[in-house]
């Protein structure tokens, strides 16, 4: 009896050691600890398996002897055998072959293998390589299709985003979705330090599921989150100076009095006195040099991460740069907090916050620059008794700006910017082929701004009265997501599919006001200004609820379908169309896995891919769908033969409603494939697209007798546009190298979209010199063509007359007639006189194509990297040049006005000087049209890891010392100081970008 008792108790003992158990870990890449998401987790030689979440985490039912296989395409497969811990953390490192990494997409994650739709994506340290505030910067160039163009060179500067092209001629931006919450702004407040990768969802058939908001493109942004385990603390510091890449060359003293003297003598008005000995003026004030000067920058993160049952993730970050133009400079506060909980192995909250505040102390950079290079070298900054100074006397002599110093050493402008995202998410498996997971999130903004200008006198420039002005905005996005999963195979078939809700509501408050004079300019606050001039103030409000479903599909891993649908119901849209569907299908497959591939070695891999999709835009002004009532308006009732007058307030109509506008809907087709050669080390991903934007928005003109408001940005908003992007775009990447000691690997995309409006009601708008018309571009540069420059009175009478050419040559008159030395332009219509109906397309911003060109290698403890960006084949408005290379007003100008026309042969592309330019050589031209191509060195980065050896001693880790170059070198036959001038190619004075070199350290305890 003891035996048989001994032996059960012996055998209930085994039974509970075998008893299965939860195991739980996360799943990293050893060389960068970064977590990889979609990693195959099974038990051997059973059914139960499982794959790695957004943060490389996994849970999965095993008992003592099990053992568990971690596999992942592009890395090493490792089995570990299950023992008495609950927690088993895993690293792989590359292999010979391609990554085949895990993208983000919408309300979920996939494998690049099984992916149906086109979606570039680019990692978290190419992302941090940058040495901008803003992790947009760092990506120009590095991802095919997206079109990323710095707006300008100042401090905490924002970009401009355009994927597959321009869609329409409204807002063009791109949804931004941080963590699962789509934004209403961009991600300007995030550390690039702590984003772990980028995700842009190009074609329709990847975006459907934004449905309404998902037609400019999605670019999915996910931040870093912990490692299960013990603590690990990393610090990042880097120091680096600023100096302006390149600035425009102007005349000195004596040289623009010599110009000054040829222009008016032209016209036959009086010279100045004080330039009747130019060469005695000497040098004079380089105006220019005056605002610029080296700037330093720094920044600092630290961060803190680990954890058992919450995993965490904690993150501080400073960055402070100050601007190469003088007293200017940018500030900026980050926290960020990502925390995961694990109750059981059923429930799970994930919640995410960020918070950040910035202060932009900033002026006007055309302000600044324009009024640099108008005013005349031979005005000095200071006067005698160390006053700021300016121009004096008549304007027409000496000019009217206003001096720059003066501006940025007594007037004050600052921006304060707050701003905070947050997630809550909980996750509960109902079976283990059945999550629900819900999402609530919030998005809240505040900003205020203050400007000071103090009354001055600086030469005949004056403001008698000292102005200040204030505004706030505080703006709130909130959001509720519903979803429920199901994943589960059968044999061959795989099936994911999930249902949903969403719901968002944006508000937006604003307030401003402006006081003018005060007892003392000591006083600086608002409350002190003697006189109240302006206060305002307004809301806004918008709200879209949505349904939403996907289907994923794949056999045998060969063959993969998706379908999604959307329903989005928006606030913003008339009563008669305020719900729409946005369905999307593609699919794939995989020829590769086929048998009759199986004998063709050198094809690592080759997939085909097809989609079509529907999306909308709503990214439109509120309340277009009503009319629109003034209320700044006052009528006096009474008479006006001796009786008193009353004024009343009045409100009146002042916008033709239109109920039934709707969406802009876009339409894509995409076709595409992958394949890789060599066991992976070469792959090539193609993209071919079309797209086709519909019911764009576009105001129309409204009779005089409506009795509505006639100014054009009152009119209506119509649904009748239609405009079309189609384009092709290829990535190539190569493991060139690839042994104990070194690596060398290769990226490389290119990029070509074509742009042109269809359909526009046969009407035209035309803003400046941009044109959108059917048929061409959108924002195509619009104007004369020039033809030469005359050389002799023959030349002048020759051809078609322009309009201020003399009647004969007896009766011309150099002053007012069109003369020897002006341009000539060409006749494009019928007649004998250049009119309005000569001009044509002279330009266009748009690029034939955008590529980029990145190298990293690594040798032992040594990393290099370096990435090259190219633009070809767009246009750009220089309208700088106008103003300085004119001559024809009190303006210095450019030292190419040095080889202008003084007699015949004597220059065949800068005109002559003439005051007033009666000929109106200054037109809008060709002649300001350039070549906005350019190949820019954008960054370099050299790190040296210190020996292991040096370093455990004293307990750190990992101990990386690096520099960063950006912006080293700029290949262009662009004139100005920079060709990224923004999305629509117009330059007319930008905030100029800076060559960075910067130094830093990376600790890991």
């Amino acid at each position: 009896m003891k035996k048989i008792l001994f032996l059960c108790i012996f055998l209930a003992g085994i039974s509970l050691k075998l008893k299965a158990q939860n195991i739980s870990g996360r799943v990293v890449e050893k060389e960068t600890l970064e977590p990889l998401i979609g990693v195959s987790v099974i038990v051997e030689n059973s059914k139960a398996g499982t794959t790695t979440d957004l943060n490389g985490e996994y849970s999965i039912s095993a008992k003592e002897g099990d053992v568990l296989v971690f596999s992942y395409l592009g890395m090493e497969t490792r089995e570990i055998t299950v023992k008495q811990e609950k927690t088993i953390n895993v690293m792989l490192s590359n292999n010979d072959q391609a990554l085949d990494e895990i993208v983000v997409v919408g309300y979920g994650i996939m494998k690049r293998r099984d992916l149906t739709g086109a979606i570039s994506s680019v990692q978290g340290e190419s992302i941090a390589r940058t040495t901008s505030s803003n992790a947009l910067i760092g990506l120009a160039g590095k991802l095919p299709g997206v079109q990323i163009i710095q707006n300008s060179g100042k401090p905490g500067g924002d970009v401009t985003i355009r994927v597959r092209g321009i869609g329409t001629i409204n807002n063009s931006d791109p949804l931004f979705v941080v963590d699962g919450i789509p934004l209403n702004s961009g991600i300007w407040y995030l550390n690039p330090d702590n984003i772990q990768s980028i995700d842009v969802l190009k074609d329709a058939s990847a975006t459907a599921i934004y449905g309404a908001r998902g037609a400019n493109g999605v670019i999915m942004v996910t931040t870093k989150s912990g490692i299960k385990g013990e603590s690990k603390i990393s610090i990042n510091y880097s120091y680096g100076l600023q100096q302006i890449n390149k600035v425009y060359k102007t005349l000195n003293a004596a040289q623009y009095a010599a110009l000054h003297n040829d222009m008016r003598s032209a016209a036959g008005v009086s010279l100045n006195p004080d330039f009747a000995d130019p060469q005695s003026l000497g040098e004079g004030t380089d105006w220019l040099g005056t605002l610029f000067d080296v700037a330093p920058m720094q920044k600092i993160s630290a961060l803190i991460s680990g954890g058992d049952k919450t995993v965490y993730s904690v993150s501080l970050g400073y960055y402070q740069q100050d601007g190469i133009i003088k007293n200017t400079g940018y500030n900026k506060v980050n926290l960020q907090s990502n925390l995961k909980s694990v109750f059981s192995p059923k429930f799970t909250i994930t919640s995410n916050t960020v918070l950040s505040g910035e202060k932009n102390r900033m002026h006007d950079a055309y302000t600044l620059i324009a009024n640099a290079m108008r005013l005349l070298p031979s005005v000095p900054v200071y006067d005698e008794e160390g006053n700021l100074t300016g121009p004096t006397g008549n304007a027409e002599l000496n000019g009217n700006a206003i001096n720059p110093v003066g501006i940025i050493t007594t007037q004050k402008n600052t921006t304060e910017t707050f701003r905070g995202l947050a997630n809550l998410t909980g996750e509960y498996a109902i079976t283990s082929y059945l999550q629900f997971k819900t999402t609530a999130g919030v998005e809240a903004g505040y900003n205020m701004t203050d400007t000071f200008y103090p009354k001055f006198k600086w030469g005949a420039y004056q403001q008698d009265k000292t102005i200040q002005s204030g505004s706030s905005a505080y703006e709130v996005l909130v959001l509720w997501d519903n979803t429920l999963t199901f994943n589960q195979s059968f044999k061959n078939h795989h099936v994911t599919a999930f249902a949903g809700s969403s719901f968002q509501n944006y508000r937006r408050h604003t307030l401003s006001a402006q006081g003018s004079d005060r007892s003392s300019d000591q006083t600086t606050e608002l409350d002190n200004a003697l006189e109240a001039e302006k206060v305002g103030g307004n809301q806004a409000e918008w709200a879209i609820m949505s349904y939403l479903g996907r289907i994923n599909y794949h056999y045998a891993d060969r063959y993969f379908l998706t379908a999604s649908l959307r329903v989005d119901g928006s606030s913003r849209f008339g009563p008669n169309n305020r719900y729409a569907w946005f369905p999307s299908f593609s699919g794939a497959w995989v020829a590769s896995s086929e048998s009759f591939m199986s004998g063709i070695d050198y094809i690592s891999f080759l997939k085909l891919r097809a989609g079509y999709g529907q999306t909308g835009n709503q990214n439109i002004s509120d309340y277009i769908f009503a009319d629109k009532l003034e209320v700044e308006g006052q009528y006096n009732f009474g008479s006006s033969r001796g009786f008193a007058s009353i004024p009343a307030g009045i409100i009146y109509p002042n916008k033709l409603a239109n109920t039934n506008v709707k969406w802009e809907s876009v339409e894509q087709y995409n076709i595409g494939f992958d394949i890789s050669f060599l066991k992976n080390r070469i792959s090539l991903s193609a993209d071919f697209y079309l797209k086709n934007t519909n019911d764009m928005l576009t105001k129309v003109p409204v009779p005089q007798t409506s009795g509505y408001s006639l100014s054009s940005g009152d009119w209506p908003a119509i649904n009748i546009g239609k405009v079309e992007n189609k384009g092709m775009e290829f990535t190539l990447n190569t493991l060139n190298f690839n042994t104990k000691d070194f690596k060398w690997e290769t990226g490389f995309n290119i990029s070509f979209n074509r742009n042109k409006v269809k359909y526009l009601v046969g009407q035209e708008i035309l803003s400046g010199i941009s044109l959108i018309r059917e048929g061409v571009p959108i924002h195509s540069f619009y104007g004369y063509v020039v033809d030469h420059i005359y050389q002799n009175m023959d030349d002048v009478f020759t051809g078609p007359a322009m309009e201020n050419r003399a009647a004969s040559p007896e009766s011309h008159n150099s002053y007012v007639n069109t003369s020897p030395g002006d341009m000539a332009f060409k006749k494009l219509t019928e007649g004998d006189v250049i009119t309005d109906k000569d001009r044509t397309i002279i330009g266009n911003p748009q690029p034939d194509f955008i590529t980029g060109l990145n190298n990293t290698l690594s040798y032992k403890n040594v990393e290099l990297s370096f990435f090259i960006q190219a633009v070809y084949g767009n246009d750009v408005w220089n309208a700088v040049r106008i103003d300085h290379e004119g001559m024809s007003s009190t303006y210095n100008q450019l030292t190419s006005t040095l080889g202008r026309w003084n007699g015949e042969g004597s220059s065949y592309t800068m005109p002559r000087a003439v005051y007033a330019d009666p000929n109106v050589n200054n037109r809008a031209s060709t002649r300001w049209v350039e070549d906005g191509s350019f190949i820019r060195f954008k960054n370099i980065t050299a790190g040296y890891h210190l020996p292991s050896e040096w370093i455990k001693m004293i307990g750190v880790e990992d101990v990386k010392i690096y520099s960063n170059i950006d912006n080293l070198l700029t290949l262009t036959n662009y004139s100005g100081i920079d060709p990224e001038v923004g999305i629509n190619g117009l330059d007319n004075v930008i905030y100029p970008t800076s060559r960075t070199v910067l130094f830093g350290v990376n600790i890991v305890f």
